[in-house]
């Protein structure tokens, strides 16, 4: 009783000076004027709650480098509210429907809901269409099949050996056609360390947000799109949901290329119904005018390599290794030691560790070792004591000119971490030459060597 008391009365007390300071000030009579005042209040409202959606995002991702779970999950609803607070404008609300997508399919894969609607089970998958502006084929099948690019298109297709049967049953399982199989010429030539401008990887060409949402793991230790299998299955899902959407599979090749938002954007300014009317209408940028006819040329090449001049063509065998379940962070040296083999082919058979070690936090990690290691690696590994050994301090000698962030740069660590190991810099303003620091590397300083 008492409290709801004290409540009220401060909000009279509240509402009083409020009024107060309204009679103090003029007001304005003229109506754009309180409109536009209106509408700055709205704006420095509106940048506030971005700034503090932004630190409650920040403290959210340093929760999570901790471990904090919890933290995480409090300041992410909070990020939220705020998100819900910020005005937008309905012209720019496009610019964030991709993001959104990202977000409600990440949800959806933690909450294991199907993010396709079921929609991947439908059985027409259709023809994929071969024909096309035969001068244009014509054009491609010559830069294929001559010079560099000949020899390119054949080294491809003898990669294509070590992932086309993996491909195809991928395909067949999610009832795709099986020329996709050969859509990797076209996107990374089958290489597999391929990275785009726009920072597309793998032999799929998947961009980070987009992997990101079709379930793929992206961050510090691992990146998925690297993972052949993995990648393949994100694309298949992928394309499958490009042909739902868009019912003709040149539109949802195209799309893959520009991404959905943007072809669908090409064909409403257009008013294109097909790849066609679009590039006649030169409503799409020339890499997606020209993605189909590569495709389709790829096709013709691998299907009927010698008719193209692609004779003694040597196929590479696909991968065969073993596999085990990894909890625990290991260091790839050790893993390669209890192997019996190197660090150079734990990562060929790994390419998705982007780390020294073993990804932490990543529960029921699929190691692949090499075909034939498996019995010999377990023998081993449980005599291993140290399954992440440090690799040690050593000492540096300042040197006139240098400063500590450079000298962190030089020993892949950081100047908070140099610091904490010589309590006598909190003091120092400046370094000294010929003062001796401990330096703990970090793990890319050996990496590198």
């Amino acid at each position: 009783m008492y409290k709801m008391f004290f409540v009220m009365l401060f909000l009279c007390i509240a509402s009083t000076c409020f009024c107060a300071q309204l009679k103090s000030q003029v007001l304005p009579t003229d109506k754009h004027d309180i409109i536009a005042i209106a509408k700055k209040d709205i704006d420095i409202i509106t940048k506030q709650n971005i700034i503090e959606a932004d630190e409650y995002f920040n403290k959210a991702s340093v929760a999570s480098s901790q471990g904090d779970y919890a933290a995480v999950a409090e300041n992410y609803h909070k990020f939220l509210e705020k998100l819900n607070s910020v005005d937008i404008e309905p012209s720019m609300s496009e610019l964030l429907l991709t993001d959104c997508e990202n977000i409600l399919a990440k949800i959806k894969n933690i909450h294991n809901i199907d993010n396709n609607r079921n929609h991947l089970n439908r059985d027409e998958t259709y023809e994929i269409c071969m024909e096309y502006d035969q001068d244009i084929l014509d054009k491609w099948m010559k830069i294929y099949t001559t010079g560099r690019g000949k020899k390119s298109v054949q080294l491809a297709l003898e990669r294509s050996g070590r992932y086309k049967d993996m491909i195809l049953s991928i395909l067949k399982e999610y009832k795709l056609p099986e020329e996709l199989v050969y859509l990797p010429i076209v996107e990374s030539l089958f290489y597999n360390n391929t990275v785009s401008k726009a920072k597309a990887v793998g032999i799929w060409q998947i961009m980070g947000h987009r992997g990101k949402a079709l379930g793929l793991q992206i961050n510090y230790w691992v990146d998925e799109r690297r993972d052949p299998i993995k990648a393949t299955r994100a694309a298949a899902k992928y394309l499958k949901e490009l042909f739902i959407l868009l019912n003709d599979w040149n539109l949802a090749l195209s799309a893959y290329n520009r991404g959905e938002y943007g072809l669908i954007r090409d064909m409403k300014f257009s008013n294109a119904s097909s790849v066609f009317e679009m590039k006649e209408r030169n409503a799409i940028p020339k890499e997606t005018q020209n993605y189909i006819p590569q495709f389709i040329v790829a096709v013709k090449i691998a299907t009927n390599p010698e008719e193209y001049g692609f004779t003694d063509l040597e196929y590479q065998q696909p991968l065969q290794y073993d596999t085990v379940v990894i909890e625990k962070v290991i260091d790839l040296k050790i893993v390669a030691k209890c192997a019996n083999t190197t660090v150079e082919e734990i990562k060929e058979l790994n390419p998705s560790i982007m780390a020294w070690c073993t990804p932490h936090g990543y529960k029921n990690f699929e190691l692949n070792l090499p075909y034939g290691s498996k019995d010999i690696f377990l023998e081993n590994i449980v005599k291993e004591k140290e399954l992440n050994p440090s690799p040690g301090c050593v000492k540096h000698k300042v040197k006139s000119g240098e400063w500590i962030e450079k000298i962190a740069a030089k020993y892949k660590t950081t100047v908070s971490i140099i610091k904490k190991d010589n309590p006598k810099l909190k003091k120092q303003k400046y370094l000294i030459p010929g003062q001796v620091l401990i330096i703990r590397p970090g793990r890319k300083y050996y990496n590198s060597k």
